[in-house]
Formats: C-alpha cells, structure tokens, sequence
C-alpha cells in the first residue's frame, strides 16, 4: 500500500466547547414522509410503471431506521427522494409529503440538503488521497470558516480514531488501478467525511455492501453514536446479519414499492406471527421477513394483513404543510453556515489537485513518456530538415510537413490526458458539490491551474526534444509559446467534450470529432476556397487554423524576404498557409477567444450537469 507520512506534530490545541468531538451532542431534527409516489410514464400507449406507492415513515431523533427490502422493492428510490436527489424530470414523476419538525418542506430545497449528509452506496473519494486528508478536507470547507486549524486536526483525528482508522490514516484511499486501503476502510472513510460536519440528519445507501461482519457491526455501532448525539439516521439495508439487524430501533420494509411494515424491530416477530407467518426458532428475523416478503405473491400478503395504511400520519392537517421549509429552518441554523470563501475553496482544491499529481507518478510517467517518445521520434524522422535549402521546394515541404506533425502531435498529446480528467473526477465532484464543499468555479479555477502546470512541463519536454533535432528557425522560446497555445486550445475542447459526456469511455470515442475536423478545415490539406460555400466558415473557429499560421511566420517569414533563390518557395509556403504578417496580432486574438469561449461553455455544462445531479 502506498502511504503517506504525516506531519503532524504536537497535539493541536482546541478552545470551542465541543469543537474537536464528531459525536458531540446537537439539536438534531425528526423526519416525516406520507404520500410518497414514483411513476415512470410507458412508451406511446403503455401504462405508467409506479415505482413507489404512498410510501409512509419516519426517522426519530436519536434512533437509526432502517429501510429492508428484496431487490428492486424501491429502497434507494425512497432515499433519493427523500434526500432530494430524486425530483420531477422528464418521464420521471415523484410526489412526497415530507414533514421537518413537523413542518413541511420540499427535500430538493437547497437549504433542507445543506442539513442531509448523504453517503452513496459507491465510495467517491480521491484515489491518491489519505483518509486523513479526506475528512480534513471536508471539514475545512464545511465547518464554519471560525473553526480553526488545531479545531480541523482535533476533530479529524477523533473521528479517525472512532472510526477505526488510525492505522491507515495516511495510507491513500487508492482506486481500481492503484493500490491503497481496503473496502471496508475505504468506506468507513466515506462515513467520516459526512459525519464529521455534525449534521442533524445522516441518510446512507447500503453502508455495509461489501463488508466483513466485524466491520459492518462497527459501522451500525458508529450510526448508533451519532443517533445518541442526536442526529436522525436513516439506511437502506439489503440482508443484515441477526446481530446487525437486532441493533435497529425501526424498520421499514419495502416490498414492490409497497410499505409492507413499518414500527420497531423489537415487534416484528409478533406483527409477523399475528399474520400467520411466526419467524422459525433460531432463525435470523432480516432472513425470514425477506423469504416472506419475496415468496408469496403481494396480494395473499394483503389478505394476511400487511400493508396497513398509515393511520397515525394521515391525522396531519395541511395547515401545518403549507409553514414550509423556513418554519423548519428557523428552529435550528446547522444547516446554514458561513463557510470558507472561494479563495480558500480553490486554494484547497489546487492542493489536492497538485498532491494527485504528484502522487500518481504512473500517469504523470506515461504523459511525459510518450511525449518524449514520439517526440523523438519526429526528431528522427525529421532531422534538421529545417536548416536544409530553401532552394528545393522538397526541403520547404519538408520543413512544414515537420511543423505540422509537430503541432498536431501537441494538439492530441495535451487532449486525451485533460479530456480523461473531468469524467474521471465526476464521482467525486458531483458529491462535494451537491454537499456543498465549493462551487462549480473553484472546481474549474484548480482545474485549470493543473492544467496548465501540467501542459506547460509537456510543452518543454516535447519542444526541448524536436526544436533541435528538427532546426526549426523560429526561436525556442516563441516556438514554446505556439505549442503551448495550441495544447491549451485542444486541452479546452476537451474539457468541453468531458463536461458534455458523463462516460469516460464514450467521450473517448467521441474525441475525433473535436479534432480531425480542424485537420481537415485548417486550410492545409484542402484550400478554404476549394470548401462548400456554406462550409467555408468553419476554419474560423479552428484554433488549429490559427496556430499553423502563427507557426508559420516564425518559421517561414524571414527567408521569404532574403531575396535568395529559396525565398519565392517560403512565400509560397505562407501563401498556402494563409498567413499574412500583418495578420498576426488576429492569429493570437482568435486562439485567446476560442479557448475562452470554449472553456467558459465547458463551465456551463458542468454546471448545469451538476445543478440536476443536486
């Protein structure tokens, strides 16, 4: 396992009461639901398909609630909506009367989800970072911006400690392709990262997929803590063991979107024996409502007695609805906090951004490595055909078919690298975000900043390599500079493509699109005047078009004012390429433009993208 050493020192200091205990006690908050119903509309004259039907419950303060049920019975739908992560759209229909305190409140209401901590089923976490930086990092962004430092590592260490972390605290999380702590670390780290805000509702999609027995007993143990504390906690389960599942104080059992039982664990064997279905001696309960609930068919369970309606909630009277969310938000501001500001957000994201460079050497090692190898290679290929005669026109076409392999080379070198980034990172953003760690601009400002550290050290291995290799005439510092405007060009259409496209593999496919199109309107392998009329637009938005060009006079302008033999073949070269002298300030003006149109509407899809993922 990769570990990082940390450098802590002393034990920090804390002055706020509290400040340093994840367990700490709060006011939390009761939730309430009736009237919970998703359909799904059919295809032309099909039926709609309901998924959930008046689905009833609650979440007690200082109690963990459970939600059971056999696969596809609705439990992750349920905890979606109620976490606000499930709204009206498209096909898609939900209705839900949730109650807060007793007042009614939309769950999609930004400031109802700031007082959710919501932990995924699949564990979003940075690969290259270590679970102390994990909760570190979600603290300092979510904990009011008065807590201090010496408060963040008092509180991050407790709550390594509660979790049973301690050992690999400074052990990367890792990922499929790089090794780091195991599933059960991983996601008790995923755990911590949300408690460690103190929130008054802890909602959890199957916390314990994938865990050995010890582990998820100390996870239900952990939920019990902060329950104590005086949060709500709610989460689905699919088949617990009887230690586990004795450790609930309610359940909710979901069968085919139905509430087939609804009160507390310790009642269930009589409610199940006074339906004529007594679980067995000696036989784990979760097991035996799970065979009963999948073994008969919904309606002779109806007979038999289950899927009661929820008499107690249908007493609440629509006065009380019609308060809304500011009634609830009134008793209790946990949810609204003044929060660290952008700089710090971009600032702490920089950092994770700069350490997950740093720390997955194989794909820093593989960018450099192939840039210097095909590099090389053109170098090879190439050789010093730019200080041959200009007099043969063979050695002109030479030289340009040497800057044209050059600069299509950083165009996809710096692309495919960037485009992987950002739906890579989707996972792991998309949950900050719509827990409310930073904006999607101190997202995009670090990204950026990467993004350039990173082309900027390709551009000066790749241009260290071919420029004396090849003689290209232009000076190495603005050859450098080209290079380094078309990467970032190509780098921003990727982006783009990344925002746009949730799946990596799909976007991958798609990149051609972004790219060969400029190859073949850049005006070099067929003249703009040869286009369609209504095509010949397009090599105007091409920062390809406008890189060759600028490349083009460095290499180009002199010896086509020498007056020599070879002068004529370089002004026919520019001719070709279109570059005109006077034009070059335009050449620049338009790279800046399109990269920034480009990246500013690769901004937009992301957030959009986020907004309805929030």
């Amino acid at each position: 396992m990769f570990a990082i050493m940390s450098d802590k020192g002393s034990e920090p200091k804390v002055s706020a009461l509290g400040a340093d205990d994840p367990f700490f006690p709060r006011e939390g908050k009761s939730l309430m639901w009736k009237n919970v119903n998703m359909s799904i509309a059919g295809k032309k004259d099909e039926e709609s398909k309901k998924l959930l039907h008046n689905i009833w419950g609650e979440v007690p303060k200082k109690e963990i609630t459970a939600i059971m049920g056999p696969s596809g019975a609705g439990k992750s739908s349920l905890l979606n909506i109620l976490a606000g992560r499930t709204r009206t759209k498209g096909n898609l229909t939900v209705s839900a009367d949730v109650r807060l305190d007793d007042f009614g409140v939309d769950p999609t209401d930004v400031e109802v989800r700031k007082q959710i901590a919501f932990v995924a089923q699949d564990d979003s976490l940075t690969a290259t970072a270590t679970p102390r930086e994990c909760i570190r990092f979600s603290a300092k962004l979510r904990l009011p911006r008065t807590t201090t430092d010496d408060e963040l590592d008092a509180l991050t260490t407790r709550m390594l400690e509660a979790l049973g972390l301690t050992h690999c605290a400074d052990t990367i999380v890792g990922g499929a392709l790089l090794k780091g702590i195991s599933g059960g670390e991983r996601k008790r780290t995923s755990v911590g990262v949300e408690l460690v805000t103190k929130p008054a509702l802890v909602f959890l999609d199957e916390p314990t997929s994938g865990l050995d027995s010890y582990s998820a007993t100390q996870l239900v143990d952990i939920l019990h803590k902060v329950a104590n504390a005086g949060s709500s906690v709610l989460f689905t389960i699919h088949q617990p063991s009887s230690e586990i599942f004795n450790a609930f104080d309610h359940l909710l059992l979901l069968n085919k979107g139905h509430v087939m039982y609804n009160g507390s664990v310790n009642k269930i064997p009589q409610y199940f024996e006074a339906r004529n279905h007594p679980v067995p001696p000696n036989f784990n309960p979760a097991d035996w409502i799970m065979d009963v609930a999948q073994t008969n068919p919904i309606e002779q369970l109806r007979s038999d007695g289950f899927f009661e309606n929820d008499r107690r909630f249908s007493q609440l009277g629509t006065s009380m609805r019609m308060l809304g969310a500011k009634g609830a938000m009134d008793d209790s501001r946990e949810g609204d906090v003044d929060t660290v500001g952008f700089s710090t957000q971009v600032r702490m994201l920089f950092v994770r951004e700069w350490k997950n460079t740093k720390r997955d050497t194989s794909a820093l090692g593989a960018r450099l490595g192939i840039s210097l190898v095909m590099n090389a290679l053109f170098g090879l290929i190439f050789w010093q055909v730019g200080n041959l005669s200009n007099d043969i026109m063979d050695n002109t076409s030479s030289h340009f078919g040497a800057l044209l392999m050059v600069i299509l080379s950083q165009m996809f070198g710096t692309a495919q690298p960037t485009l992987f980034a950002i739906p890579n990172q989707r996972p792991v953003f998309l949950r900050e975000y719509s827990t409310n760690h930073y904006s999607v601009g101190a997202y995009f400002i670090s990204r950026f900043t990467v993004e350039v550290i990173e082309t900027s050290l390709q551009m000066l291995v790749a241009t260290s390599i071919h420029y004396p290799m090849i003689g290209f005439q232009n000076n190495f510092f603005s050859f450098y500079i080209v290079n380094f405007a078309v990467a970032m060009s190509s780098s921003a259409f990727a982006v783009l493509l990344g925002c746009v496209v949730d799946d990596p593999k799909l976007s991958q496919e798609l990149l051609p699109l972004c790219f060969v199109p400029q190859m073949l309107f850049a005006g070099f392998f067929v003249p703009v005047e040869s286009l369609p009329y209504w095509l010949q637009w397009v090599p105007y938005i091409c920062s390809l078009t406008y890189g060759l060009k600028i490349a083009l006079l460095g290499d180009f302008l002199d010896c086509s004012e020498s007056g020599d033999a070879g002068s004529q073949n370089c002004i026919t070269m520019l001719a070709r390429g279109g570059a005109v002298e006077d034009e070059l300030w335009w050449y620049w003006l338009s790279i800046a433009a399109i990269f920034w149109f480009t990246r500013l509407l690769g901004l937009y899809f992301l957030k959009k993208k986020a907004s309805v993922f929030y």
